[in-house]
């Protein structure tokens, strides 16, 4: 059912939001320069942010836009976001429900020059949610979708510490205890080419390098925010 869609979407991560805030982190201001540069975003368009989580898009995108609509299916989530973002001058409106239900939101949303999706846009019904944002995204607009790898995938000899730590608890298969962490099946360039609409069959990759510093605290502080 709808409300079980949107139950299931919000419990993999209930909890989490205090480290989700504290220890994910923001968004790279270069990430923003390419988006705000590449769809040509100005002071005056709304910008759709599917899975907000605490806000970090929104804050990234201040002073770069007019209004932002952003979505999530934790309350708690949007709590969080709520406080964070409590001086922006930017116009925001937080809905407190899943990617997947959009198609119920079209009507009041109206349309937006961009939707983003950071870091979730593996959790959601992708084909579901293209088609829905096929209606709500302008003719010279689109869909940013970004993410970074989670803090285990690489290669140093602590990164496969945390990794081995990870599956003594949880199984290699990534098992949540609630449901089995879902795991992407194919590229995000090629689910948007393979997309039901033609609207975001064009697209452009960017790989933008970050240089991060992590200590014991934000290590931990990280994996309890997944």
């Amino acid at each position: 059912s709808k409300n079980k869609l949107k139950e299931s979407a919000a419990g993999i991560f209930h909890g989490t939001h205090r480290y989700y805030a504290k220890y994910r982190p923001g968004i790279p201001g270069e990430v923003i320069d390419i988006i705000v540069k590449h769809f040509n975003i100005d002071p005056n368009d709304r910008i759709l942010d599917i899975g907000c989580g605490t806000g970090q898009v929104a804050l990234a995108m201040e002073g770069r836009c007019g209004e932002m609509v952003c979505l999530d299916p934790d309350p708690e989530m949007l709590k969080q976001a709520k406080q964070a973002t409590k001086d922006s001058k930017t116009r925001i409106t937080w809905i407190n429900h899943s990617a997947e239900n959009l198609g119920q939101l079209k009507e009041k949303l109206d349309t937006f020059k961009v939707a983003t999706s950071s870091r979730a846009f593996h959790r959601m019904n992708q084909e579901r949610v293209l088609k829905d944002l096929d209606e709500l995204i302008e003719k010279d607009g689109g869909v940013a979708i970004f993410s970074d790898r989670v803090l285990w995938s690489g290669q140093e000899e602590w990164q496969q510490a945390v990794k081995r730590i990870i599956q003594k608890y949880l199984g290699k298969e990534g098992d949540t205890g609630k449901e089995k962490i879902k795991k992407p099946e194919e590229l995000w360039e090629n689910i948007l080419a393979h997309s039901v609409s033609s609207v975001f069959r064009f697209i452009k990759i960017h790989d933008v390098p970050i240089v991060r510093n992590w200590d014991v605290e934000s290590i931990i502080g990280y994996v309890l925010s997944t």
